[in-house]
């Protein structure tokens, strides 16, 4: 990743979103510490429901590793809870099985 100091990036911001474009992310920082980081968009980016895109931000929620298949998702058996088992405590038990 490309690194630039803020002054460096006020004076070459042209150059900088150049490697962008080319897909190169450019880390900015300010006396040696990060605090930006410039990126490619995404086609997807550019709709993305403004809700996700907060919670991407924040670091609440990562964005999609891959896309949605939908016929791969409709094919998939329902889940069906036991008697006093709650939705909680499937998330959980399928989180802990994924490690």
């Amino acid at each position: 990743m490309k690194r630039a100091s803020v002054s460096e990036a006020k004076n070459a911001l042209s150059g900088l979103l150049g490697d962008v474009r080319r897909g190169e992310a450019v880390l900015i920082t300010h006396r040696g510490k990060p605090v930006a980081r410039i990126e490619p968009c995404r086609d997807d980016d550019l709709g993305a429901d403004q809700g996700a895109a907060e919670l991407v931000r924040r670091g609440v929620a990562a964005p999609p590793r891959t896309p949605l298949d939908v016929e791969r998702f409709l094919k998939a058996p329902l889940v069906r809870l036991t008697a006093g088992a709650s939705a909680g405590d499937l998330i959980v038990a399928e989180r802990r099985d994924d490690r």
